[in-house]
Parts: C-alpha cells; structure tokens; sequence
C-alpha cells in the first residue's frame, strides 16, 4: 500500500507498478479499531480489475505498525463521528505506517527549537513495535547558532544527541545545505521500508529530496513568528528510493500519543534509564515519590540528568491520561 485516500488506495504490484484500488466493502466492516481499514505499509492481496486499476480484496497480517491516539476532539472515520477518549469514549487509534523497518526521527537543532519529547515517544512507541529507532540531527550547518528571542534553550549543539548515543541508537548529523551526512543516511536507508517522521518544520522534505531525487517535493518555510514549521507534506505516501529501500514520507507532527503503554512499563522503555527500573523497591514503581525508587536516587546523585526526568514525568503524565 503507497498511499491511501477517502476513497481510494493506490498499491504497488510487482510488474504492474503502482495501482488505483478500491477496497472491498468488508474491510469497511471489519472493526479494527483503527480510523481506516488500512494504512500505508500493508501488504495486500489485490484483484485487477483493469491494466491500472483493482480491488484490495484482503490485508495481511502486520509484522508491526507506528499508531498514535487521536488528539482531542471529534474526528471522522469508518463512516461515521468518533469522540476522544476526553469525553469517555475510546476512539479508535491512527495507524501511520506499518511493516516497518526502521523508523527514521528527524528533529532540528535549533530551526525549529529541539524538543526532546517527541524522539522520546517515537522511540519508545519503535521499542514496542521491535522496530529499529534512527534518531537524524538535521540542520546540523546551524549548530551554535544563538536562538531567537523567546525561544527555550538558547544555544544548541550536537549534544542533545548524547542520550540516544549513550544508548546505541543510531544518530546520523545531516544538512542538506552542506551535505553532511547525506551518504550516510542513503546508506542506511537502502534495504527494508523505512518511516521518515518528525515536529513540522525539521526539513524532512528536504532530506528526502536529496536522498530521493526524482521524489519531488515542496519545500516549506519555518514561520519566523513561533519556529514552528508548515506542513509541506500533507499525506502519507510510501515512495522508491534510487538506493533500493522504501521512505513513508508523513506529513509533520505537532503531537503524538502513544499507544498501550502501561505507565509501569514506561521507564523501563524510556532512553537514559537503563535496567535501574528494575532495580526499585517496587515492580509497579513508577518513579514519583515511591520508596525505594533507584530512578529517583539516580537523579538525586545526579547519574541521571534532571531534564531527561523531566521529559519522562511529562510523558508519563501523557500516557497516565489517555490510559484513563
């Protein structure tokens, strides 16, 4: 599946290229709770009605998929109105991508402002999933630059990468003004189907431009008023790449839920923690004011950097709300 649409799907058959489908209607009614029948990433099993066109009879079983909640609010899916889960509903999840291989977060250093807490989901959302996390550092020509007034942080260098270093993720640094890192990542990316993912604004159009040539892409400005990037990408799409892999280009992100995680579960995924969860006085210790906790007294002694308790409180916060 290369992409899909309202009402049509477009799937690429080996030797035919890529197909116009529709979708037989038990897949509508089928309950998978999920917002559609099918996502970028499924292989299917396709009945050609024509030389360009088909119908998607069946999907196969899922190795794996990226999904977030919905955010607040109403949404439409399957045919009809859902409410989220504020209102004391279950809404069905989002499934961005799935049969990965790799999911590829790109973040910015500083244009827009790097913000630790989504590579931290998307990570802990790929540990799930046993899916390779790719953390890629672009802008990186940018490095030192001072941030602009009101923006957090101010300097940014390469070091907000050391968590994920320190815990051998794979880090590529990449500008696609200067070049670096480029080969690399095209490199990387040359086998399986890999998620291209990240906040709006982080260049990842741009990247796969570079990385995809005859990809052609659109390439946004970063509003000067708050850094925060517009979308230039506006639906999924599972596109070639002339090194032999595949890229699921997403549309960028301001926000992503994550889905099934016990909140007990959450420290023992998270970057930087190590095995000192299971290290706690308590198995269900989820790391606040509980006796005992030798993830509090990491951060006490300073083994553990304040900031990235920090971002495991905010998250763990997240994933106490929508388990509710």
């Amino acid at each position: 599946m290369t992409s899909v649409g309202s009402r049509s799907v477009t799937v690429f058959v080996e030797g035919k290229g890529v197909l116009r489908c529709t979708l037989r209607g038990n897949l509508w009614a089928a309950e998978r709770g999920e917002t559609r029948p099918v996502a970028v990433g499924d292989r299917v099993q396709v009945k050609l009605e024509s030389g360009t066109e088909g119908v998607v009879e069946s999907v196969d079983e899922r190795a794996n998929r990226l999904a977030r909640h919905q955010p607040a609010g109403r949404f439409s899916g399957q045919g009809r109105t859902h409410t989220s889960a504020r209102s004391g509903k279950d809404p069905p999840v989002q499934v961005i991508a799935a049969n990965l291989d790799r999911i590829v977060i790109v973040a910015a250093l500083l244009d827009p402002p790097f913000r630790a807490g989504l590579v931290d989901r998307l990570v802990v959302a790929a540990h799930m999933q046993g899916i390779e996390p790719v953390l890629v550092l672009n802008k990186v020509d940018l490095e030192g630059t001072e941030a602009r007034p009101g923006d957090r942080g101010g300097t940014v260098t390469r070091d907000v990468a050391r968590p994920w270093i320190e815990d051998d993720m794979h880090v590529i640094a990449t500008s696609t003004v200067t070049g670096e890192g480029t080969d690399a990542l095209r490199e990387l990316l040359a086998q399986g189907v890999n998620l291209l993912v990240g906040h709006s604004g982080v260049g990842k159009t741009s990247l796969l431009n570079v990385i995809a040539p005859q990809a052609l892409r659109a390439t946004g400005s970063v509003t000067s008023y708050h850094g925060r990037g517009r979308h230039t990408t506006t639906q999924v799409r599972l596109v070639p790449l002339d090194s032999g892999g595949w890229m699921v280009d997403s549309p960028g992100m301001r926000e992503f839920g994550l889905e099934d995680v016990r909140p007990a579960d959450l420290a023992r995924l998270f970057t930087g923690f190590g095995e000192l969860p299971d290290a706690c006085k308590f198995n269900d210790c989820l790391h606040r004011t509980e006796p005992g906790c030798a993830v509090r007294t990491a951060v006490d002694a300073g083994e553990i950097a304040e900031e990235r308790y920090d971002v495991y409180r905010r998250i763990l916060d997240g994933v106490e709300g929508e388990a509710v």
